[in-house]
């Protein structure tokens, strides 16, 4: 009596606190899918109050009001601040007394779903160094009755588990929407799991869950053929055979012997999966077609997941097509996987990319080898939002998409002799080397590539580049995927640069860049890739000084769309340079053609001379990494200008950095707006106003109005006895603000 009285005051005490949380009388005994204190429930949805039974930290209940206190976002899924939501933080999981530093959410048991299946609706947000990852599994119990052993702690709770979704890194505290297909054959839970990173134990970070659903049948356009074909259907005209729905294959030497569930999980009893039939009357090379409903445009791409099965001697070719609504003829092949893949009775996980401007249908295409050896299968097709590289990475004759996790999938890394410390390579996860980005269904060793900043052989700025050669760029394409850049050293800030570099016969054009951001999980990144033809790709590290450090990328995924820049801070305009090999395209030139060559703007290297002891502003390193103007007891005027004319119509903001070698009265460092007509001089600074220290840079920036007819920008520097250095000039159209700066700097009409 007293064991049940100690439950019964854990419930009560546990909706307690839920009521005060959101400031209301719970008006259920269970809470709430959305976490709010009023509104209907699904009993799917309910939550046990704790977790204790399967020895891991349970998850408590809060709002954004409160985020700053206990933990949790500042809204809820619906930007409400009073909202809530479920969350944990990485401190209660590895403070926690269960003997497993991980914490679950879980829903009340449930009985079986049927063949329909379920779908499952939520919204998740991570943040923080503390989260390793974030998981959903479905627990099938063994134990008979489950809710009489969640109830007594005497009682063991026994169950199957199946991962059903993983994310790996931080939405950066933004709500993600997600969905997942399942189906169930005896009593089930839903668990949210969430895992800390131990390495950042030190560190804050949450998971946090909002608005679950469950749903009956399968999520929309999904389907794991346990009842029907779901939404997709049979092509009626077009091919030679119909798919047909199966259990287990009646041939020993080709076909699936149990559906694509019992392979992740080998004790679920199996369900079913699409298939082709290659026996009599089958002939080698007829094909079925299995045609997907008509697909919405998609605002931004997703992933394609589903599972295959081509065990047989005489697997013919699996293919998924692409087809407009609007052009039917116009078909185009986005997957394909010929013969048996990974040896006998294997299922294996496939994904690829899909996005449009317009409504399409997919087609999974399947074709028969040799009759009666040669069965092809299906199951749980799935959809998430996303890109994600095409797997297995053979699977398409297009370029780019790779997970790095057997091989760098044609992407080439420059060799280095054994006494020549490697500064680009594949690597794993290591006591120094960060866990990857790739999300896996099993516990695959995950790898990457990585720049190793600290290669004492090369000198700063030193580069080295991860090239695709000859990569078919017909078309305009985004070029997506995941960076990882941080120092071992704390107190170290600047440790070189990403670029991503396109490389043709006329010439190098540097689309994206990112300097000296720390950044210890993984961070989305994308850009297009004009269309060019055929060119040469590549990934561009840069060192600075010598550090321990690293950048790596990982989950390359290149799909048919142009794309915005990701991260905002790694758009480049093309007057943008950093000045670490080059002028980017900058050209010198004196008012006096008949100057020295000693005295006009030009570059800083090691090699060809610096000035003094200044150093780069870039990465902080000596040894050149700007451009300079330094002359003694000689009056002259250089200008520096930009590559081409400025976009018309736009409005910019300037920044860049200046430094004064040796100032002088009569010195002047000038922006001007070169108009073709006229020329506008917007920004100003004299030798009198500024002083020369060693490594002192002064920031200058300046809004550069919009002109119809575009216009060109020159900086101006007179020197009489000294001179003038810049840095990392940068043109963004996109800064809501942009002050004068310095302010002693002048706008001269």
């Amino acid at each position: 009596m007293s064991e049940i009285n100690t439950k019964i005051k854990r419930k009560i005490m546990f909706f307690v606190l839920f009521a005060f949380a959101f400031g209301a009388t719970p008006v259920y005994t269970q809470a709430d899918c959305s976490f709010n204190a009023t509104g209907s429930l699904a009993s799917e949805c309910s939550l046990l109050e704790d977790s204790d039974a399967f020895a891991v930290a349970s998850w408590k209940v809060g709002t954004g009001s409160e985020s700053y206190w206990i933990g949790g976002p500042p809204v809820d899924n619906g930007n409400d601040p009073a909202g809530g939501y479920g969350f944990t933080t990485a401190h209660d999981m590895l403070s926690t007394a269960q003997p497993h530093k991980k914490a679950w959410l879980v829903t009340q048991p449930s009985a079986r779903t049927g063949p329909q299946g379920k779908c499952l609706e939520f919204a998740y947000a991570t943040y923080g160094l503390g989260i390793e990852e974030f998981q959903v599994i479905l627990l099938t119990y063994l134990t008979e009755d489950v809710n009489d052993a969640l109830q007594n702690a005497s009682i063991p709770v026994t169950f199957r588990r199946t991962n059903l979704m993983k994310h790996k890194g931080s939405t950066q505290g933004q709500w993600e929407q997600a969905r997942v297909t399942f189906s169930a054959k005896g009593d089930f839970s839903v668990a949210f799991e969430a895992v800390p990173n131990p390495r950042y134990a030190r560190y804050t970070g949450y998971v946090a869950v909002d608005d679950i659903t469950f749903k009956d049948g399968p999520c929309e356009n999904e389907c794991i053929f346990d009842l029907n074909f779901c939404e997709l259907t049979n092509e009626p005209n077009n091919d030679d055979f119909d798919w047909s729905l199966g259990r287990g294959s009646g041939k020993t030497n080709t076909g699936p012997t149990r559906d694509q569930s019992f392979y992740i999980t080998n004790s679920v009893t199996s369900g079913g999966y699409a298939f082709i039939d290659s026996r009599y009357p089958r002939t080698g090379g007829e094909k079925a077609q299995l045609v997907s409903p008509a697909l919405d445009a998609t605002d931004s791409p997703m992933c394609l997941k589903f599972w295959v099965n081509m065990y047989g001697t005489g697997i013919g070719t699996l293919r998924v097509l692409y087809v407009p609504t609007t052009n039917a003829d116009n078909i185009r092949e986005l997957w394909k996987q010929e013969g048996s893949s990974l040896g006998p009775d294997y299922w294996y996980p496939c994904q690829v990319t899909v996005s449009s401007a317009e409504n399409f249908n997919l087609i999974f295409e399947a074709s028969v080898g040799s009759q009666g050896a040669g069965d092809i299968a299906l199951d749980t097709v799935t959809y998430r939002p996303g890109p994600c590289p095409r797997q297995p990475s053979l699977s398409s004759r297009s370029w780019g998409d790779c997970n790095f996790m057997d091989n760098t999938c044609g992407w080439q890394i420059p060799y280095f002799p054994d006494e020549v410390c490697s500064m680009l390579a594949r690597v794993s996860e290591s006591t120094e080397n960060p866990p990857g980005h790739t999300e896996s269904d099993f516990d695959n060793r995950d790898s990457y590539i990585q720049f190793d900043l600290n290669c004492y052989q090369q000198q700063p700025r030193h580069s080295v580049s991860l090239t695709f050669e000859d990569a078919n760029i017909a078309s305009e394409m985004c070029l997506s995927f995941w960076v990882f850049m941080y120092a071992r050293v704390q107190s170290v800030s600047k440790i070189g640069s990403l670029s991503v570099v396109l490389i043709t016969a006329s010439g190098n054009e540097t689309l994206w860049r990112l300097e000296n951001e720390q950044h210890a999980n993984w961070m989305y990144a994308q850009v297009t890739i004009p269309a060019v033809g055929v060119g040469t790709v590549a990934f561009q590290g840069t060192k600075a000084s010598s550090l321990i450090g690293m950048i790596g990328i990982d989950d390359i995924t290149v799909f048919n769309s142009a794309c915005e820049v990701l991260p905002e801070q790694a758009r480049v305009e093309a007057a943008d340079c950093s000045f670490d090999q080059d002028l980017c395209g900058w050209t010198a030139q004196n008012e006096n053609p008949s100057t020295r060559p000693s005295e006009i703007w030009r570059l800083a290297t090691r090699d060809a001379g610096s000035v003094g002891s200044l150093i780069d502003h870039t990465f902080g390193a000596d040894g050149g990494g700007y451009v300079y103007l330094d002359v003694f007891n000689t009056d002259v005027v250089s200008w520096l200008r930009s590559p081409n004319n400025l976009e018309r119509n736009a409005t910019y903001c300037l920044t860049f950095y200046f430094a004064a070698l040796f100032p002088d009265a009569r010195d002047e460092l000038t922006v001007v707006k070169d108009l073709v007509s006229t020329q506008e001089r917007v920004w100003q600074v004299g030798g009198d106003s500024v002083r020369f220290e060693d490594n002192m840079w002064y920031k200058g920036q300046v809004e550069l109005e919009a002109v119809e007819d575009g216009f060109t920008l020159y900086f101006e520097g007179r020197v009489s006895r000294g001179g003038w250095a810049l840095d990392d000039v940068r043109l963004s159209k996109t800064r809501a603000s942009c002050r004068m700066a310095p302010d002693f700097a002048d706008q001269t009409p």
